[in-house]
């Protein structure tokens, strides 16, 4: 693994006149370079290697303003004099100030996807067997077919937030640089079916696994995993008969998007997670207490901490190392780091109590009022509650009720005010209080109260090495949920649907759902399932209020937290409004930039942009 890692990171950091990035700006009839590139196998690789490098960091790339998916959601925010360091444009996009003329998120996934396509069809024209130098014809084609991946992959991503876009599938289309792209855009279900098809033939030629050492190459369950992912956003509201869209057309008139709600769509989704989900290479990570029941605790957290090769929930591993910048900025100011990036009581309000229930609901034991009275002690190996490192202990006698109680999750997400830090050697507890080590007035700290503790392991200390941690792009807990919300839609009655968001729901150490909910009932059950694993992880709650077409409501409810401003325990645990959000209908898809609008005369842009 670390030699593939090294491979990647070597190339994206070093000039060289043989990088792909270079041709992208070349005429096309520029061979000579081209031709020594492809007679050298170790060239050759190098080019295949920056291909890779438009493969988001799952934990800082989204987090950041790269692509600002937890920002531009409800889960995740920081203080507003952070804009000053490069969070200006998603603070505006927060208070629905976004326009064509401005790139938000500073990722122009539009242009760089059209690079790397280019990159990659050049790639698979030209390479070729070099057996003097050990690439064989098996290598070659491997290597064309995890270039045709990559085209795939990225192409999922534009369709998610842009919707239609120009597809360009050969080489003749692909033109020296964006400005000079002059086609139309695709209708969306053309633009399915074409990626559909070519990730399930993709997914019959790719090997199912690989060595330590390629870790991050795409695999047959890559292929079917993303495919199912985008099968999931087509069957959605947003893109399935969304009568809003019904209208846009490109200026020849050809329909972008179809109005007519197909049922089937769904079944065709539910199909496609499900095809992952009986592949052998994969099964739901658990550790287990000494007497052979679930370790909940340990499960929710590690699942994000362990080794790909130790790991079969992961599908896809990010083929690279994630980024320093995403300790640097969720871990605690008081033990070294910036500490600026707060989860919203938005998200912790959705996690559930330990005994299944919402906080909400009748009988689920939640308050918030008042202080523990006594030590809270799980059934787990987790041994970070206190500085004796007491194996079990979750909370200590006198943390706030709201904490008390919670299922597994929550711990394994949210870091809170009076919980024990284990990111140094003081033995103290964070203070995110007014004045306090880790909270204000400086604005490197949570400004809702609340620091994110997903896939940051507990032994972190500021100034060293961090212990390893994948990067997941996909995993399976998310087609078990896919497949259940899917069947949920075109066949309600089915026991899948219930056994499937079971199993998520055992492994956090949770009961099973209620018996006999109706069809909206298991909607928002799934809902509310998909918010709690997929907190903080892969863009998920941003792009799920989105398919769902249900973040305009969403926002109506304002970001809040603790009230930071407060320096005594009486004034700081009470509920306090942050933010008011704004999206609009126009937000469900991102604008195009007006500059390839105005080089584009067959390009139109979104509808209400």
């Amino acid at each position: 693994m670390k030699k593939y890692i090294s491979i990647i990171l070597f190339y994206l950091l070093t000039v060289t006149l043989i990088t792909s990035c270079d041709y992208l700006d070349k005429e096309p009839d520029d061979m000579l370079t081209q031709e020594m590139v492809f007679n050298s196998a170790e060239n050759t690789k190098q080019w295949l290697a920056d291909l890779y490098n438009l493969v988001p960091d799952p934990l800082w790339g989204y987090f950041s303003y790269d692509y600002g998916y937890y920002m531009m959601s409800d889960e995740a925010q920081m203080a507003s004099s952070l804009g000053q360091f490069g969070w200006s444009d998603l603070m505006n996009v927060q208070q629905g100030s976004w326009n064509p003329t401005k790139l938000v998120p500073k990722k122009d996934l539009w242009a760089e996807t059209y690079q790397k396509v280019r990159a990659s069809l050049i790639f698979i024209e030209n390479v070729k067997v070099l057996a003097d130098q050990r690439q064989t014809e098996e290598l070659v084609e491997r290597y064309k077919n995890e270039a045709r991946f990559l085209m795939a992959y990225y192409y999922s991503r534009m369709l998610e937030v842009y919707g239609p876009f120009p597809l360009v599938k050969s080489l003749s289309d692909a033109t020296a640089s964006v400005s000079d792209l002059k086609m139309a855009r695709t209708p969306y279900d053309e633009i399915v079916s074409y990626l559909d098809n070519e990730l399930l033939e993709l997914s019959k030629v790719l090997p199912s696994t690989y060595d330590d050492v390629n870790i991050g190459r795409p695999t047959s369950g890559m292929c079917l995993a993303v495919r199912a992912r985008m099968l999931m956003f087509a069957a959605s509201p947003l893109f399935n008969g969304n009568p809003d869209y019904a209208d846009v057309v490109n200026k020849d008139g050809t329909h972008l998007f179809n109005s007519v709600y197909d049922s089937n769509k769904w079944k065709k989704a539910a199909d496609a997670a499900k095809l992952v989900i009986d592949l052998p290479e994969y099964e739901l990570y658990k550790e287990y207490n000494n007497d052979g029941t679930i370790d909940a605790l340990m499960s929710c957290m590690n699942v994000h901490l362990t080794s790909v090769s130790e790991n079969k929930e992961i599908i896809f591993p990010f083929p690279g190392k994630t980024s320093y910048y995403y300790e640097y900025h969720l871990l605690p100011r008081g033990s070294g780091w910036a500490g600026c990036i707060s989860a919203t009581q938005n998200v912790v309000d959705a996690f559930f109590m330990k005994n299944g229930l919402s906080i909400d609901d009748a009988g689920s034991g939640y308050s918030e009022t008042g202080y523990s009275a006594s030590d809270s002690y799980y059934d787990t190996k987790y041994k970070w509650g206190d500085a004796g490192q007491t194996e079990g202990l979750v909370t200590k006698a006198g943390t706030f009720n709201m904490y008390v109680n919670r299922e597994a999750r929550f711990y394994a997400n949210i870091r809170f005010s009076g919980q024990y830090c284990s990111f140094d050697d003081t033995g103290r507890d964070l203070n995110f209080m007014n004045g306090g080590e880790d909270g204000k007035p400086s604005h490197d700290s949570p400004v809702a109260g609340y620091q994110i503790n997903k896939a940051l392991n507990p032994s972190c200390r500021s100034s060293v090495s961090f212990p390893y941690k994948p990067g997941i792009i996909i995993r399976l807990a998310e087609m078990y949920l896919d497949y259940a919300e899917a069947l949920n839609e075109y066949d309600p009655d089915n026991s899948d649907i219930s056994f499937y968001v079971d199993k998520v729901r055992e492994r956090a150490g949770l009961p099973g759902l209620k018996d006999n909910l109706s069809q909206s009932e298991m909607r928002v059950a799934i809902q509310k399932e998909r918010r709690v694993e997929y907190a903080f992880e892969a863009g998920m709650r941003y792009m799920d209020i989105r398919r769902w077409k249900i973040a305009e409501t969403v926002f109506q409810t304002p970001a809040s937290g603790m009230n930071t401003t407060a320096n005594s325990k009486a004034g700081y645990f009470v509920r306090t409004n942050i933010q008011t959000r704004v999206f609009t209908k126009k937000m469900y898809l991102w604008p195009i930039y007006q500059n390839y609008l105005d080089n584009n005369e067959k390009l139109v842009q979104n509808k209400y942009w």
